[in-house]
């Protein structure tokens, strides 16, 4: 199909969800804005309630390539303009880190391939061609063997503690992830030498809690190391430059970053508490020590080691992001100065098996490419417990 007619079938596709859901819909309209200028829009939509009509502008892009902020720089003025209460930009590929931090703080949704399959299939209408960045992995060890080495996991010197009550797949999302990067290194055993290298790297990162992760054949599996939580902006200024500088005492952190030394401390103190940073006293005062951060030319891949299929998976529960792109790409400019180059979503399979125990219920996560227990998914899908379909 050409790609002038894959995008017009993907604007009758989104006209016809909308649609659905109850919206009053046009397909392929001229509307004027407040500056006089006519704008063509691919689908408009309205949602009467109550007490207000709820109008939104749709752009549908049927690409191949990711979407860049030039597209999203259009829909912003296109909503400002036409005064419409939203815009929805939407792709069957899907957004550059640079598109999606464009779009935060405006009225503006970013719909990228999978989020649009989701929708799709929740539906039931007709599919359209699978976004070029999705992809996923087949299982490889059968469900009785997963069973056995989880029932196998509940027996103790005192007996089975809990059974298996119910189960099913689940697909955790990882996004694997190609950036440009600087590594700083401190070379010399008596005159110390802060180094700088430009590296290229890929990683995976969960794409549910933002953990840097690693994958190994040999480690079966995924290897779970650092996680990041929520900085202030003080905290990521100051933690980039003991990133840069290394350790610190409070009066250097404080000059700096630029502020008093009570300040300065208070921060650290934060990043402490956070567990981003060590203090230990050396010679009357106290010196603040990051974490170690992996060096992410040594972390194994998932497309390194499994061959990935391309698309969603055809059964299974397929877990929804909770980290955007953008956050990602936040976490690698910190980390390692960098900036993504291109990025993957990669679907793994996973076995979750619903244990109930003296009363208490969690789930035991299982993984189908070696059959291992993997603790961090089994936390995480106990945490999102009511979202899965085990009583359905």
């Amino acid at each position: 199909m050409e790609s002038y007619e894959k995008g017009i079938k993907l604007e009758e596709i989104i006209t016809k969800l909308f649609s659905v859901k109850g919206y009053d819909v046009k397909h392929n309209v001229k509307l004027m804005g407040r500056s006089g200028v006519e704008h063509q829009i691919d689908v408009y939509t309205e949602y009467k309630a109550p007490l207000h009509t709820s109008k939104i502008i749709i752009e549908c892009k049927s690409y191949d390539r990711p979407i860049d902020k030039e597209i999203v720089m259009k829909l912003i003025h296109e909503v400002e303009d036409l005064g419409v209460d939203r815009g929805i930009l939407i792709t069957t590929s899907y957004f550059t880190s640079d598109a999606v931090s464009t779009a935060e703080g405006y009225n503006i949704d970013l719909w990228d391939g999978s989020k649009l399959q989701n929708l799709l299939k929740e539906i039931q209408i007709e599919k359209i061609e699978v976004p070029a960045n999705i992809y996923h992995i087949e299982p490889v060890i059968p469900v009785d063997r997963i069973i056995k080495r989880v029932k196998n996991s509940l027996g103790g010197i005192f007996g089975v503690r809990g059974k298996i009550e119910s189960s099913l797949k689940v697909f955790y999302p990882f996004y694997e992830v190609t950036f440009d990067g600087i590594i700083r290194e401190v070379k010399g055993l008596i005159f110390k030498k802060l180094e700088e290298r430009v590296i290229q790297s890929t990683i995976i990162i969960s794409a549910i809690n933002g953990k840097i992760c690693a994958h190994s054949k040999y480690g079966r599996g995924i290897n779970w190391l650092i996680n990041l939580p929520d900085l202030t902006d003080d905290e990521r200024s100051l933690l980039k430059i003991l990133l840069t500088y290394g350790p610190l005492a409070v009066s250097g952190a404080a000059s700096l970053l630029g502020c008093s030394t009570s300040k300065a401390r208070k921060i650290l103190q934060g990043l402490y508490a956070k567990g981003i940073v060590e203090m230990k006293k050396v010679e009357r005062q106290i010196i603040y020590t990051p974490i170690k951060i992996p060096d992410p030319t040594n972390l194994g891949f998932i497309s390194k080691d499994f061959n990935i299929k391309s698309g969603l998976p055809k059964d299974g529960v397929i877990l929804e992001p909770n980290i955007s792109i953008g956050k990602v790409n936040e976490l690698i400019e910190l980390l390692w100065n960098g900036k993504i180059r291109e990025y993957k979503v990669i679907y793994y399979p996973f076995y979750a098996c619903k244990i109930v125990e003296d009363g208490k219920i969690y789930i035991r996560a299982v993984n189908m490419l070696f059959n291992t227990i993997d603790e961090k998914v089994s936390r995480a899908l106990t945490s999102n417990y009511l979202l899965l379909p085990f009583n359905k």
